[in-house]
């Protein structure tokens, strides 16, 4: 009898391994086929507003709606954007706990990419195996697997195809503006973005974690993690150079993890093609994906840490940030037809910024050398200024925008020299001087770029020169500004 027990359990075990194995394989083999039929030169590249994108968006309705997935709102997955131009697409799986149901994760990937090119008479298909066909074929069985396990879901999940992301983001920027529910309710969102080349990269990375209040610990969960899958975190996506359909989300405050196995592939090239993929790699992630969003959808714990990543708070009401700007100083003549020759202006501070959408306050504090060349010794001063500048800027939207700004501000030198000797602020010079300066900035992301000019309308020199004229400084100088 009891050899038959042992004889029994070890079925058991032999039939759950089978079991495993046989689902792992099945999933491997799904997960190719989508993204060799994504990928697949028929599709031309699939390039957002194209033909070929639609027959994407197609594959994956038709995928959705052979595994049950629901539409999220009315009876099709299709929400066109900007003149129906567009199409993203999106289903819910409904969670079974009546309060948290109305709670939302969101899993996303975009389904576009760069369509044909033609240089020197030679056409080239970007086929974006692992850009992003690799993400849209995870959703595709995230959504098999989690609809088979649908009872263990408290919170309701969405899943979305984001269309035109290549173009600026502009499926995901539009869902996250305009969802068909209070944008509070989504408690995560998840871009699924590049996961083809695990093996290549040795690790899938969980850009985010730092949204989520023990965010870290929930991805490095050892339970939820399958054998053999390396997993890495960051805190916050840094990335100037790359965005992801998380953007959109995070600037609304809300918690958000980027997924992907990095940039080991062809990037944006002809050669990300669908036989360079490491199958079994995805078959892991999505396995990982599963089970981290049922924990979340189960967790009465879970909770948003409030913070997101300072390349997405440029939405925020009021930031602060540094400030460095560096160029040149002459003396001007207020009589005569001659200026002075120029020196050394520099300067480093902190300033706030106020936003209004298209208008903004930004006063600041600054610590400034400012350097001048004279007939009688070069001179140079060491002082604090308070800028207060208005700004007329570009909303945020995508990666970038520009603003020109102009404002007043007040200068107070604490020191200076000319040749070897102090200046005399008593008798012949002022320590304070006012003006108005101005220019124009180039915003990538948190950092901003430009030029500025300022002009004092005071006067540096306390009485006229034989000539009967005073000196006023004038400065030109490049900005570099880095916004937290």
């Amino acid at each position: 009898m009891k050899l038959l027990k042992e004889l029994f359990g070890l079925t058991l075990c032999l039939f759950g391994f089978l079991t495993v194995a046989y689902s792992q394989s099945s999933m491997e083999e799904r997960l190719k086929n989508h993204v060799y039929t994504l990928a697949a030169d028929s599709m031309m590249g699939r390039k957002a507003g194209s033909e070929f994108a639609r027959k994407a968006a197609d594959y994956i309705a038709a995928q959705w709606e052979e595994i049950g997935i629901r539409p999220l709102a009315g009876e099709s997955y299709f929400m066109p954007f900007m003149q129906r131009q567009y199409h993203n697409l999106a289903g819910v799986i409904e969670g079974v706990d009546p309060l948290l149901k109305d709670e939302y994760i969101v899993v996303g990937a975009h389904f576009d990419h760069l369509g044909v090119k033609t240089k020197n008479g030679a056409t080239a298909i970007y086929n974006g195996a692992d850009d992003n066909a690799s993400g849209v074929a995870a959703v595709i069985e995230l959504a098999r697997s989690l609809k088979a396990l649908q009872p263990s879901l408290r919170r309701s999940v969405v899943l979305i195809a984001f269309d035109a992301e290549e173009e600026g983001l502009y499926g995901s920027n539009e869902f996250s503006a305009n969802p068909p529910f209070p944008v509070e309710r989504i408690k995560l969102m998840m871009s699924i973005d590049m996961v083809g080349w695990y093996r290549a990269s040795g690790y899938v990375k969980y850009y985010g974690t730092g949204t989520i209040k023990n965010g870290k610990r929930l991805l490095h969960d050892e339970l939820l993690i399958p054998d053999g899958l390396n997993v890495k975190t960051q805190k916050f996506e840094r990335s100037l150079l790359t965005g992801t359909d998380t953007d959109g989300f995070a600037r609304r405050g809300l918690p958000t993890l980027a997924v992907t196995t990095g940039l080991k592939s062809p990037y944006h090239k002809p050669d990300d093609m669908a036989h360079l993929i490491d199958y079994h790699g995805m078959a892991m992630i999505t396995e990982h994906l599963t089970n981290v969003v049922i924990a979340v959808s189960q967790d009465d714990s879970y909770r948003a840490s409030g913070k997101i990543a300072a390349k997405q708070q440029l939405d925020k009401k009021f930031v602060f940030g540094v400030t460095a700007n560096y160029g040149s100083n002459y003396h001007h003549y207020t009589a005569g037809a001659l200026d002075g020759k120029s020196k050394v202006f520099a300067g480093i501070g902190l300033n706030g910024q106020l936003n209004m959408k298209y208008f903004a306050l930004r006063p600041g504090v600054f610590y400034e050398y400012i350097g001048a060349r004279h007939p009688e010794g070069d001179m140079s001063t060491h002082g604090i200024t308070v800028p207060f500048d208005f700004v007329l800027q570009t909303p945020p939207s995508g990666m970038g925008g520009f603003d020109v700004f102009v404002g007043p501000y007040y200068n107070y030198k604490f020191a200076g020299k000319q040749g070897g000797a102090a200046l005399d602020f008593k008798n012949l010079y002022n320590r304070e001087e006012t003006g108005l300066h101005y220019g124009i900035e180039i915003k990538i992301a948190y950092i901003r770029i430009g030029f500025a000019r300022r002009t004092a309308f005071t006067n540096f020199t306390q009485a006229k020169n034989a000539d009967g004229a005073h000196l006023r400084n004038r400065a030109s100088y490049a900005t570099l500004g880095l916004t937290f």
